[in-house]
């Protein structure tokens, strides 16, 4: 698969989650999720592609990174930016494992 379907396809399973989690600030928050994926999603392929890490540990760098920014992006509490970062990278890693498997 062509990578920036991948990127579509991370943006189609995370943008959704972002828009459940605000509600009441869609226009800002799907910018903000848009922007934060532009940001990581290279990163982490970049990464994954020119060092030896381990793509469990790069995962666990973008969702916190993706946390930080939704506090910083959106002004949301903490445990609200986390539990968004979280969930939306674990939902997008997980499909794209079960992608990889399938095909």
């Amino acid at each position: 698969m062509i990578y920036w379907l991948y990127f579509l396809l991370t943006l189609a399973i995370e943008l959704p989650i972002v828009f459940l989690f605000f509600k009441k600030e869609t226009k800002q928050a799907l910018i903000a999720g848009f922007l934060l994926n532009l940001f990581t999603w290279p990163l982490l392929h970049v990464l994954l592609f020119y060092t030896a890490a381990n793509l469990n540990v790069l995962e666990l760098g973008v969702a916190l990174t993706e946390s930080i920014g939704y506090k910083l992006m959106m002004n949301c509490s903490w445990k609200k930016g986390i539990l968004l970062g979280f969930i939306a990278n674990a939902a997008s890693y997980g499909i794209g494992l079960l992608i990889n498997n399938i095909f």
